[in-house]
């Protein structure tokens, strides 16, 4: 595992009848993540409630950034198909990528516990 990677951790619940919308959206920003090349992973789980988990991996806080400035549209569109219950960003962040956590209400940063 690589020191300077950012992970990042959502946690989606679908509205009702957004379930179709809502996987297209999944599937069109993993096709779009396939081709960034600071994206390491970018991996979709669901549970069988309407709950679904993204977990990404990033080279660094810029490659973060710029999977979401690239990904806004499919990603304001993903929140209009399904409420966020949590967002966890892992790793050494940026000063960019802490600004956009403290513009948001929701995210919980973790940094590298001491010693690693």
């Amino acid at each position: 595992m690589d020191k300077e990677s950012i992970f990042v951790r959502v946690r989606f619940d679908v509205r009702e009848q957004r379930h179709e919308e809502f996987e297209k959206l999944v599937v069109a920003l993993r096709l779009q993540a396939n081709d960034e090349l600071g994206t390491k992973s970018y991996r979709w789980f669901s549970a069988e409630d309407g709950s679904y988990l993204v977990i990404e991996e990033y080279a660094d806080s810029a490659a973060a950034m710029a999977h979401m400035e690239r990904a806004a549209v499919l990603l304001e569109r993903l929140t209009e198909c399904a409420a966020v219950g949590s967002v966890e960003l892992h790793g050494p962040i940026e000063p960019e990528l802490r600004e956009w956590v403290g513009s948001n209400p929701q995210p919980t940063t973790f940094t590298d516990f001491p010693g690693h």
